[in-house]
């Protein structure tokens, strides 16, 4: 398993990210006394081997509903490994957090509570992981002093990062079929955890939401660039979800419209976005934009004048 972001080149991990405490450090003496949910990066290449999905033995999922099942079995019909709550928020955040010290841990996942307490209650899932249910697969590898998620389990998170970084840094060394699926990947995306609102589920989701939003962005402009006018159109659409003032989706529209000749549309769709910011910030669209569609406004002005 790979520390969350760890694998993402330095560039994109500054988009994402903010320092996390050292793992000796309790959540509750981090700036604002709220846990953060980012991990150090470690280099390439370094740490534990990551196994790929078909040498792993388990398969999380994290976008979308928590799932985990055994990784030799179809996804689709694949038996769900039953686990109550607290273990589910357990392997998840060490999932997102990577290795972790135990008083982190615990006052992460129990941020209200003492620092007794929290490790009691951690003690406590540990002991129902180990005692209770008897034939669940070690998920966990359980330390005197930190946790971590086993080597052999697989992170849809993890995937959906490698394919983000694909399509942001926009690597001519990697095949079209890997970044076909990268694409498919991050166009069909779901939420992370939806339901769960600990702040560090809140934290990761922002974080991932914005990753994908830069990686749909770009997927837009190099599908605009390859002449895929819907898949450019479908994922501009995508990123406009995520955020709805993201001005360079709108003129990705706009120029992939222009494109194929589509003057009515580029122009409306530009003056329903300039209405929009004008509306929502009070700001008319940046000077890269204006100059994008500013001689087809005057085509369209002349245009109109002529039928008076």
């Amino acid at each position: 398993m790979r520390p969350f972001l760890s694998h993402v080149s330095e560039s994109v991990w500054r988009l994402v990210v903010q320092p996390s405490p050292t793992a000796g450090t309790s959540a509750s003496n981090t700036a604002g006394g709220q846990a953060r949910l980012t991990r150090a990066v470690a280099p390439r290449g370094g740490g534990r081997a990551v196994r790929t999905f078909l040498e792993s033995e388990f398969r999380l999922q994290l976008l979308g509903d928590w799932l985990l099942t055994a990784a030799d079995e179809p996804a689709d019909t694949a038996e769900p490994i039953d686990l109550p709550a607290g273990p589910q928020h357990l392997i998840a955040l060490l999932a997102l957090n990577g290795r972790c010290a135990r008083t982190h841990t615990a006052a992460t996942l129990w941020p209200d509570c003492t620092d007794e307490v929290a490790a009691a209650r951690l003690r406590a899932v540990l002991w129902r992981l180990r005692h209770r249910h008897v034939g669940v697969p070690p998920v966990l590898e359980i330390g005197d002093s930190s946790l971590s998620l086993a080597v052999d389990v697989d992170v849809d998170v993890d995937r959906f990062l490698d394919c983000a970084e694909l399509l942001i840094r926009d690597h001519t060394d990697r095949g079209a079929d890997e970044a076909e699926d990268a694409a498919l990947v991050v166009l069909h995306s779901s939420e992370l955890l939806p339901g769960w609102y600990d702040d560090w589920v809140l934290a990761a989701r922002e974080r991932l939401q914005y990753l994908r939003l830069g990686a749909l962005d770009a997927l837009a402009t190099r599908r605009r660039r390859q002449r895929r006018t819907h898949e450019a159109l479908q994922a501009a659409r995508a990123a406009i979800s995520i955020e709805p003032l993201h001005e360079s989706a709108h003129r990705t529209i706009v120029e992939t419209h222009l494109d194929n000749g589509d003057l009515v549309e580029a122009i409306n769709h530009y003056q329903r976005f300039q209405e929009m910011l004008g509306r929502e910030l009070g700001l008319p669209p940046s000077d890269l934009f204006r100059e994008v569609v500013s001689p087809y406004l005057a085509v369209a002005s002349r245009k109109v004048a002529r039928t008076r």
